[in-house]
């Protein structure tokens, strides 16, 4: 989603005149988009506006927004520990942040844009500043109505807002003109996806919709919430029910403890999970499940950690998210005095234990793959290995291979894998 709202504020830029340049330093315009979900990330973006203030020392012109998450969780307070910051915008004005720059070249004031009635148009896109022409994200809904006690999402993208089903359509039939073949849909709960529309949709209707769109290749959705899983969004990852869905289905778990998840205010227990795990894969053997790990939460025993050790054995994701717990200004669990009480290294300590768990899980698991066959769309050339090429299967793995081709990026090749590690596939191209 962050990458998303990034391509939007650009792109209302890119439609005024304005052009991407290497360096800080070079711009007029600097825009720092923020996120709040976990202390290092606000860290960074404070981090970073102060290195801002010699450049607005050097260059008084110079325009500094800072957008997103954090601007809206803090609002004035970046005013206060960055005084030469210009505009502070929230997270529904991404689309508007050229008349924002505009207005404070013309009047010299700040701007502070925290509400939230202004409508965010995912539609709006300048087809240069994607950052891959032939994949695209697509917002369907913004906020969330779950409290989860750790998160800071819904003070931050307040409550569940969905965009009509047809104007969603509209968007992905517009990308797939320019050039898109893979569309991935967002949401912060986007299984709740149509539940405030009249006439009512669902996101297994959403997704029958886009799926019909002439042209699309792939299509994808995140992040789904196990509390609000239905068995039609199941069934759409039955082969051949919708060919161009991906079988590749992220929904986090958070921890495997029941205690935990009630502290959590997850709304599900462990064999809850379990269930939907075992129904994803009766619809689809082949499918890749990603989840994420908070370790650390507040009143986390040794006992607690174990469950998510024993959850990620059995569930054994293709790829999992894992992560300390920090503890956030604004989120339900400062509001209940929950305690941040896991000593940090106990933290660290149980992370390590997770990550080398799940790699070893990742590697295994990976190693039956030798001598499958994939479709691959490449997305450029390797970061890894600049004599190799990457891309993604449709189970969304990594993939390398080697071609003595130039024009491969965007294309859908036929790749035989040759060998593996615990992050990514090795193949030879057919």
């Amino acid at each position: 989603m962050n990458e998303l709202d990034t391509e939007l504020a650009l792109s209302t830029l890119a439609g005024g005149g304005a052009r991407n340049v290497d360096s800080p330093t070079e711009a007029g315009v600097v825009i720092v988009n923020t996120c709040s979900i976990r202390d290092h990330a606000e860290h960074k973006a404070y981090s970073f506006l102060g290195t801002m203030k010699q450049a607005k020392r050097e260059n008084p012109d110079l325009v500094l927004a800072v957008i997103g998450c954090m601007a809206q969780k803090d609002g004035e307070l970046i005013f206060r520990r960055a005084p030469y910051v210009d505009i502070v915008a929230g997270t529904a004005h991404f689309t508007r942040i050229k008349d924002y720059v505009d207005e404070v070249r013309a009047g010299g004031k700040r701007i502070l844009a925290l509400d939230r009635d202004e409508k965010v148009r995912s539609e709006i896109r300048a087809p240069q500043i994607r950052p891959d022409q032939h994949s695209a994200y697509v917002a369907v809904m913004r906020g969330c109505d779950h409290h989860c006690t750790y998160c800071v999402v819904p003070n931050t993208r307040g409550i569940e807002a969905s965009r009509p089903l047809d104007e969603i359509v509209k968007e992905v039939e517009i990308l797939v003109g320019d050039g898109v073949s893979e569309i991935t849909l967002l949401g912060q709960n986007i299984d709740s996806y149509g539940k405030r529309l009249t006439p009512r949709a669902t996101l297994a209707d959403l997704i029958h919709r886009v799926a019909e769109v002439a042209g699309l290749r792939r299509l994808r959705f995140i992040t789904s919430h196990p509390a609000d899983i239905k068995p039609e969004l199941i069934d759409c990852f039955r082969p051949g029910r919708i060919p161009n869905l991906m079988p590749y289905f992220h929904f986090p778990a958070q921890s495997g403890s029941d205690e935990v998840l009630k502290r959590m205010r997850r709304g599900y227990t462990r064999e809850k999970y379990y269930e939907i795990v075992d129904a994803v894969r009766e619809a689809r053997p082949d499918i890749g499940i990603a989840g994420d790990t908070i370790v650390g939460f507040c009143g986390e025993t040794e006992e607690d950690f174990e469950r998510t050790l024993e959850l990620h054995s059995r569930v054994r994701y293709q790829q999992a998210y894992t992560f300390t717990y920090s503890e956030r200004a604004h989120t339900p669990a400062a509001k209940m005095a929950l305690a941040d009480d896991v000593p940090h290294d106990v933290k660290q300590e149980r992370l390590q234990r997770l990550l080398a768990l799940q790699r070893s899980i990742q590697e295994v698991d990976n190693v039956p793959r030798i001598g499958s066959v994939h479709e691959v769309l490449v997305t450029g050339i390797s970061k890894v290995n600049p004599n190799a090429w990457t891309g993604r299967t449709p189970q969304n793995q990594l993939m390398h291979f080697r071609s003595e081709r130039n024009d491969l990026t965007g294309r859908y090749l036929t790749v035989r894998v040759t060998r593996t590690t615990d992050l990514a596939l090795y193949g030879e191209l057919l």
